[in-house]
C-alpha cells in the first residue's frame, strides 16, 4: 500500500459543488477502507425514505418497532444491505462483518449487531444509546485507482476523520461542517472552480 492509500482512510470524502453525481451530490462519505484494490466508504448525509422502527419491521423483527430514528442511504452498491456505524471500539476488526474505522468508530454488517439494536428499540433504549448507532443501507465502492482518479479531477475533496461530524452534528448540516474542517465554505470551493474554468 502507497503512503497516500494510507492516509485517505479513516476519513472523509466531500462532495465537491456541484459533483454532478445525483447519487453523491452534497454528500459525506465516511471512507472505511482504502487500499491499492480499491476503497469502500458509507454516504452519511443522505437520509432514507423509512425509519429505523418501519426497516426493523421490514426486516422481520415484529411490528411493534415505532423507533422515528432516521435511516440513512449509505450508498448506490448493495442498497438492500445493512450496516451499523456506531462508536463501539469493544468491536474488533477480527469479528465478522466488522470495519474498524480509526480507534473507535465501526461499521458492521453482522446479524447479532442488527439482533441487539431491534432488541433495544423495542426497549426503547435505542434513544439513550452510548454506542451512537446509525443504521445504513447500501454503500460506496471504487475499483483501483478510481477514486484517486475522483480526487485529481476535483470531485472530491478529502479531510480526516472526525467523530463530532458523524455523531454531533445534524445529517443536513454535516457537508457544509466538513468543509469547515478545512477552514472553508462550499461557496467558496464553488468560486475557486469557477474560476479556474474560466
Amino acid at each position: 500500500m502507497n503512503r497516500e492509500a494510507s492516509v485517505l482512510a479513516p476519513g472523509f470524502l466531500i462532495a465537491s459543488p456541484p459533483l454532478g453525481d445525483p447519487n453523491f451530490d452534497r454528500t459525506v462519505v465516511l471512507l472505511a477502507v482504502h487500499s491499492e484494490g480499491g476503497a469502500l466508504g458509507f454516504v452519511v448525509n443522505r437520509p432514507a425514505p423509512m425509519s429505523l422502527g418501519e426497516l426493523l419491521s421490514f426486516a422481520g423483527y415484529g411490528n411493534d418497532l415505532k423507533d422515528p430514528a432516521p435511516v440513512y442511504l449509505g450508498g448506490p452498491v448493495q442498497p438492500s444491505s445493512g450496516w451499523i456505524l456506531c462508536l463501539d471500539p469493544s468491536l474488533g476488526a477480527e469479528e465478522t462483518g466488522v470495519i474498524p474505522v480509526g480507534s473507535r468508530v465501526r461499521v458492521t454488517s453482522s446479524r447479532s449487531a442488527f439482533d441487539t439494536l431491534a432488541a433495544d428499540s423495542v426497549r426503547g433504549a435505542a434513544a439513550t444509546d452510548s454506542r451512537r448507532r446509525t443504521v445504513l443501507l447500501g454503500y460506496s465502492g471504487w475499483g483501483p485507482g478510481q477514486l484517486e482518479r475522483e480526487i485529481a479531477s476535483g470531485a472530491w475533496l478529502p479531510v480526516p476523520l472526525d467523530e463530532r461530524i458523524l455523531f454531533d452534528v445534524a445529517a443536513e448540516q454535516r457537508w457544509e461542517k466538513s468543509y469547515g474542517l478545512l477552514g472553508l465554505r462550499p461557496i467558496e470551493m464553488l468560486s475557486m472552480r469557477s474560476i479556474g474554468e474560466a
